[in-house]
């Protein structure tokens, strides 16, 4: 069975990309979220791990799938 390797970065990167697709700046997430925008900006550089919670959240917030923080 072949593993898929899913990296930190792949899922910052694409959260990036979700939160610039909803055209949407970090501080408007972070309000939404309840969190800091220095917390926020951290999930985006992979400088904090995100809890699961945390991104079913945020896939309400940018509006998308949850799968698509995962799509390499």
């Amino acid at each position: 069975m072949k593993q898929h390797n899913l990296d930190g970065i792949t899922i910052a990167n694409n959260i990036r990309a979700e939160r610039n697709r909803a055209n949407l700046s970090q501080e408007d997430v972070a309000k939404l979220l309840g969190v800091s925008r220095e917390t926020y900006s951290s999930y985006e550089k992979d400088a904090r791990v995100i809890r699961a919670t945390t991104l079913y959240n945020l896939s309400q917030i940018l509006q998308c799938s949850i799968n698509a923080f995962f799509i390499q």
